[in-house]
């Protein structure tokens, strides 16, 4: 007679069916759950590595991803060796500013001018950023001397849209982007009057997410197709004393750039009144260039009339009382040039074409900057 033993009392090895295939799978289905693990928690530590590689990048400016607008021109400006020092007898003249002196002064030119003019080698470097207001200016000033740049003489814009004090937030602050800034720089704009909030990027989050913080600066660096910026942060078409000729314009591009100027600076048109943040910056780069013993001058750019009529009365009225009285106060030259140029020459309103820089530049090397520089260099002038 047959005897059917229960498949439960036979050894582990004999077992048949399902459940033997079940015991088998068992160890694979657990080093696949393991295997899976490990390539998360590798691809965890990658990622992270990474993103505190790309931190330190960022914080130690390696590559410059915070302010690649003015860590890209200084890179272009220390190819100018005179204005770090040992220049030869060299006079180095820096020109500080937004877009209006971007465009509208040739340094190279205006330097070989200057030199036949003077009898003396003069270098100049166009140091301007676009949308970079007189706080903007102040904190570039100050970082320029602690990288070792000193000129000689330096020409300080006043921008009168930034000087719009009945503005709230003021109107530079649409253009500094708080992770421009450095952590020893935040007290500085404060006291200035622009309210920049410390960015997260200047904590913790700018070394585990660096990516997200700096996504802007990295699109615009790495995949410019893929950038929302209506111009590039990490890349100027500038010469090598950082000037940027404009293209010449038709009437109706003309037209639709001043009708879009017009629209930017709306909010400072109404009910205009000269002070604020924009003379604070002011005040404290020509503070600065005491300090350093550089001369120091103020300069308004060319403007058409129908951009200077946007500026309502009284305030229209105040804003060359305004900066005579900073530049008396500081001994300091002052070139009110709005009234220089015809309007073809200017763009929108107040931007330059070539051409415009052109004729701009030479009139004011000519008329404005020579006897400056010329009182400079004999002791004339402080």
């Amino acid at each position: 007679m047959a005897v059917t033993v229960p498949t439960s009392w036979l050894p582990h090895r004999t077992r048949t069916g399902a459940g033997a295939i079940s015991q088998r799978s068992r160890p694979a289905h657990g080093r696949k759950a393991r295997g899976a693990a490990l390539a998360v928690a590798l691809g965890f530590t990658v990622a992270l590595a990474a993103q505190i590689v790309t931190g330190w990048v960022a914080h130690t400016n390696c590559v410059p991803l915070s302010d690649p607008q003015y860590s890209n021109k200084l890179t272009l400006l220390r190819a100018h060796p005179g204005f770090a020092g040992g220049n030869d007898g060299q006079t180095t003249l820096l020109f500080l500013g937004s877009s209006r002196t971007f465009d509208a002064i040739d340094a190279g030119a205006i330097g070989s001018a200057l030199s036949r003019d003077l009898g003396t080698p003069v270098e100049a470097f166009n140091f301007a950023h676009a949308g970079a207001g007189p706080v903007t200016t102040a904190v570039y000033l100050r970082r320029l001397l602690k990288a070792g740049v000193k000129p000689n003489a330096a020409v300080i814009e006043v921008h009168p849209a930034f000087l719009a004090e009945q503005t709230s937030p003021p109107p530079e602050a649409r253009w500094l982007h708080p992770v421009r800034l450095r952590p020893d720089e935040l007290a500085l704009v404060s006291q200035l009057g622009l309210p920049i909030p410390a960015p997260s990027a200047h904590g913790p989050r700018g070394w585990i997410a660096p990516w997200h913080e700096y996504r802007v600066q990295l699109l615009d660096r790495y995949a410019p197709v893929f950038s929302a910026l209506q111009f590039r942060l990490a890349e100027h078409a500038t010469d090598r004393h950082g000037f940027v000729r404009v293209p010449e314009l038709s009437e109706a591009q003309r037209s639709r750039l001043r009708e879009l100027t017009r629209k930017q600076y709306s909010d400072c048109w109404a009910d205009y009144r000269p002070g604020g943040s924009g003379v604070k910056g002011v005040r404290d780069a020509l503070e600065t260039c005491r300090a350093a013993g550089i001369h120091a001058a103020l300069l308004i750019t060319p403007e058409s009339t129908e951009f200077r009529s946007w500026f309502p009365e009284p305030g229209r009225s105040q804003i060359v009382p305004l900066v005579s009285e900073l530049a008396s106060e500081f001994r300091a030259p002052f070139f009110d040039a709005r009234e220089w140029l015809a309007d073809e020459f200017l763009g929108d309103g107040h931007h330059l074409s070539g051409a415009g820089a052109d004729v701009f530049t030479a009139r004011l090397g000519r008329e404005s900057l020579g006897p400056w520089l010329r009182a400079c260099v004999t002791g004339g002038a402080p």
